[in-house]
């Protein structure tokens, strides 16, 4: 059986790989994984409740999967209270007010912190990255802000994958996808047994993403909402064959 873990708590230690550099952001520490001179970048986004520091370990195995040319950029996200956690102050990328997540979606949550990637990827452009060398992942509630701003994005980065995620389909927010996003490849893993994130919400990203033109591959893995190795083998070979 592919070794599996959680996001939501602690996570295994992994082989250390590479260097890590920790920087201060405005939301809060920022690690990067890799050398800052790497020639591709991946911003990595945790789940609710998560940080960067959780998340790292995804981050460790990719990169000894993908090598040397890749550098993962893992900012943690600010702290707000969670309508679904009785306002409790948490890690969250967008407030979650309802257990169905079509109902009362925090649509300009989801903005605010899709347009703070989005300046993360111009950074990155800024430093002599090339748009077709970033490419964005997240897992839950980060893989909703990858996706989001990736496709909000006036120009196509070199790819996205969302791991036991989705895509919300308001109309404010699909209103504003971009035309350019459209040629985005899009990894998309779906949990079987996920508590969380139901097959419809799964189903209805992947049909949404493949009937506006994105080249998706969808893979399914008989697990809960987690990580597992196995998943992120495909997601390395799938970045591979990207070119």
């Amino acid at each position: 059986m592919s070794p599996r873990w959680s996001l939501r708590a602690s996570s295994p230690q992994l082989p250390k790989l590479g260097m890590e550099l920790k920087i201060n952001t405005m939301d809060g520490e920022l690690i990067e994984v890799g050398s800052s001179e790497a020639a591709r970048k991946v911003i990595l986004l945790h789940g609710l409740t998560g940080t960067g520091s959780v998340i790292k370990p995804v981050a460790e195995y990719l990169r000894r999967s993908l090598g040397n040319d890749y550098s993962f950029l893992l900012p943690t996200v600010s702290v707000i209270r969670v309508k679904q956690f009785n306002g409790e102050p948490v890690h969250a990328w967008f407030d979650v007010k309802n257990c169905d997540f079509r109902k009362e979606v925090d649509v300009d949550g989801i903005f605010e912190s899709s347009q703070r990637i989005g300046s993360m990827i111009r950074r990155e452009m800024a430093r002599g990255i090339s748009p077709d060398d970033i490419f964005l992942g997240g897992f839950s509630q980060g893989g909703v802000i990858a996706l989001t701003a990736a496709l909000l994005e006036p120009f196509p980065i070199g790819g996205v994958f969302a791991l036991s995620s989705y895509l919300p389909l308001d109309e404010p927010l699909v209103s504003r996808l971009t035309d350019a996003s459209k040629t985005i490849p899009v990894f998309q893993a779906v949990s079987l047994k996920d508590e969380f994130i139901s097959q419809e919400a799964s189903e209805r990203a992947s049909s949404f993403l493949a009937n506006r033109g994105n080249p998706i591959q969808t893979n399914t893995y008989d697990m809960k909402h987690e990580i597992s190795n196995r998943e992120l083998d495909d997601v390395a070979a799938w970045m591979k064959s990207l070119g």
